[in-house]
């Protein structure tokens, strides 16, 4: 027995239009006409790439049955393609695309930022993450993908890199450096996050935190020497215990929502009424402040869990108690159900305590942690987060607030333990705070806040001016030797930043703000003659130009560049630092995209391609390229439009007369003639 193979319905069949009916026949014409296959071709490639999906969903019999209904002209013109396809398709986009790259970085009017990173794939595959932040030529913040420096021809642009603390990239800096010609160390800066993270953790855990990691994280089965371990830790690993034993039990999760949906089902409020239980959130090695979310949310289920515990005993004794009321012969009575494994009240306090202080690590996480774009966020303010100039003062902040706690420990529960992790805390926060001073990176940026500049070190570094003259000859320094003498280029016009909203605050937003100053006592030298200044005067001529707004300014970049003619080499320094990212955490995102499309299934996949697809993500992502047009442009139409390229706009215009003529005439005929244009494929265009 055979089956037929199913024709694709015609756009009149589809639509059922009379074929012989003059209007009808011009709407046929018109729907065939309008698809364009190479459209629907590079919509494909971009929702793959874009989305990581695999190269084989394009061939799902179901995907092309959804498209064909939609529109018949996808089978009648052959517009289906195969996986083989998009993977040769996506090798040339990024082979056609690379020039483009190159040319962008190549106009780029100010240094060029580096931060990588490596990482491993369950695949077992080993990819480095590098991303470049640089000023497009409209003077916007932006985050490109390089793969090796040489490539792209910016060797001589290179300016700071973003690593995190591990220690062999003590020795990549070394190295590149070295082949770079500048001193690794000073242009390396640390990534902010990775050192609250490691704060955290102290105050978390103690002493020797890499070390009690490593016996914990990577095993299936929570085993009696971990849950001894974890349990020497104080609350927090209690409150391990008991949230890795309900995730890991499906009876256990289950009690716990049956006793919310109780509670909700029975509130009078409407509000509680719209809740849905939660689940506990596990912590784990690599999300920072993840120990945060896992308090934070079995603060907010204490309640239930409190009812949790006594009704799991209940079902627990009774299927493992005798009628004489002892437990069966050799059965161990689970952890969660023992005493000296229950969180108690004063566990909870601690608890409590502790999710206090981490706030304000994640507000320092959230503040730092972005693509220094100024972007309009919640609550309507237009601003930026991930911006250099503000680590030092989130140190000072941190720093402040741990030492505040410090100083009424004998009133904080658990007064011993908390003493001992609030000191740890501090020491390691201290520890990277002091690093910061081994390159010029971060005084400069602050210092270059027309908010903050020196005002901000001679009130906050008074008790250290040893500080403040370290900190002056870094900055000076940097002045004299890059750019005090400087060659200028030809200053082009740049469009007016748009008008800031009010700033919403987080307590670490609110004390920065707190740390701005307005003008001081000394006046001002705009009357002064720039361009008969010579160059080291601009440095110290900007230090007394206050300005009564600028103390409000939101965007420092903005500000230098409206001020890049009366200060021309002052504010490249300026862009060329505040453009600095103060964590790597655009490589995390790198590999958090990876491993969505390098899972189990796809382990096949080959490393090149992998890497292909994720840098095209990224050049795409971040609006260097638009479209994946270059895949499907015909030598015809790039020949075109290179003419068009060449022509003068009389030209174009007299060109676009005489195509949009031509078009009219050719309209005319069609309608003139009756002809019914049939979707087959052997007389499609």
């Amino acid at each position: 027995m055979t089956r037929e193979l199913s024709r694709s319905p015609s756009i009149p069949d589809y639509f059922g239009l009379n074929t012989y009916n003059p209007r009808e026949q011009a709407l046929a014409n018109t729907l065939i006409n309008n698809f364009d296959k190479k459209q629907f071709r590079r919509l494909l490639i971009d929702w793959i790439v874009e989305r990581n999906h695999p190269f084989t969903i394009i061939e799902e019999e179901k995907l092309r049955v959804i498209f064909e209904y939609l529109n018949p002209c996808v089978k009648n013109q052959d517009a289906h393609i195969s996986a083989s396809t998009v993977r040769t398709l996506i090798i040339n986009a990024f082979h056609e695309h690379k020039q483009q790259i190159v040319e962008v970085l190549s106009r780029s009017p100010g240094l060029i930022h580096i931060a990588f990173d490596g990482w491993r794939s369950d695949g077992r595959h080993s990819f480095c993450g590098i991303c470049c932040f640089f000023r497009d030529e409209e003077n916007q913040l932006s985050a490109k993908i390089l793969d090796v420096i040489d490539t792209y021809g910016i060797r001589e642009k290179i300016g700071y890199f973003t690593l995190d603390n591990a220690k062999n990239n003590d020795t990549a800096m070394e190295v590149i450096g070295g082949k770079l010609g500048f001193n690794g160390a000073y242009r390396r800066g640390r990534c902010v996050g990775h050192t609250l993270n490691l704060s955290a953790k102290a105050l978390l855990f103690g002493h020797d935190i890499e070390a009690f990691e490593a016996c914990i994280y990577g095993e299936e089965a929570l085993t009696t020497a971990e849950h001894e371990l974890w349990h020497k830790k104080g609350p927090v690993g209690k409150l391990h215990n008991l949230v890795v034993i309900i995730h890991r039990s499906d009876k256990l999760t289950n009690m716990l929502r049956a006793i919310q949906a109780d509670q909700i089902a029975a509130s009078s409020n409407p509000r509680i009424r719209a809740q849905k239980p939660l689940d506990v959130k596990l912590d784990n090695a690599t999300r920072w402040l993840s120990h945060l979310y896992m308090i934070r949310r079995a603060l907010a289920l204490r309640p239930f869990l409190d009812m949790l515990i006594p009704r799991y005993r209940h079902e627990w004794e009774m299927e493992n108690y005798t009628r004489g009321g002892r437990v069966r012969r050799g059965v161990a009575m689970p952890y969660i159900l023992q005493a000296e494994n229950q969180l108690t009240d004063h566990d909870w306090e601690v608890l409590k305590l502790t999710a206090d202080i981490l706030k304000y690590y994640e507000d320092a996480v959230k503040t730092l942690e972005g693509d220094g774009i100024p972007t309009l966020r919640k609550r309507g303010w237009l601003g930026s987060y991930g911006n250099i100039w503000d680590v030092i003062p989130s140190f000072e902040f941190l720093l402040d607030r741990l030492e505040r706690f410090k100083a009424r420990v004998e009133d904080l529960p658990d007064s011993r333990y908390m003493a001992a992790n609030l000191n740890l805390a501090w020491l390691k926060l201290n520890e990277y705070y002091t690093k910061l001073q081994e390159t010029p990176i971060y005084v400069t940026a602050l210092a270059l806040h027309p908010a903050y500049r020196w005002r901000w070190f001679e009130r906050n570094w008074a008790n250290h001016p040893e500080w403040i003259q370290h900190a002056r000859d870094q900055v000076e320094g940097v002045w004299l030797e890059g750019y005090a003498h400087m060659e200028l280029l030809p200053r082009t016009e740049h469009a007016r930043p748009a008008k800031r909203a009010k700033r919403y605050c987080n307590e670490l937003q609110r004390y920065l703000e707190q740390s701005r100053y307005g003008p001081n006592t000394m006046g001002s030298d705009d009357s002064t003659d720039v361009q008969a200044r010579d160059a080291l005067g601009e440095y110290s001529a900007w230090y007394m130009d206050f300005e009564p707004g600028d103390r409000g300014v939101q965007d420092p970049i903005a500000y230098w560049i409206r001020r890049s003619a009366k200060y021309p080499r002052l504010s490249k320094m300026a862009l060329d630092f505040l453009t600095i990212q103060p964590m790597s955490a655009e490589c995390e995102r790198l590999f958090s995209a990876a491993g969505r499309m390098v899972n189990e299934l796809r382990s096949g996949l080959d490393v090149m391609l992998i890497e292909t697809c994720q840098t095209l993500r990224s050049w795409h992502r971040a609006g260097v390229i638009n479209t994946f047009d270059v895949l499907f442009t015909s030598p015809d139409e790039a020949r075109d439009m290179a003419k068009l390229q060449a022509m003068t706009d009389e030209e174009i215009r007299e060109w676009a007369t005489n195509w949009i003529n031509a078009i009219s005439e050719d309209e005319m005929l069609d309608d003139e003639e009756g002809s019914l244009f049939v979707a087959e494929e052997g007389n499609l265009p």
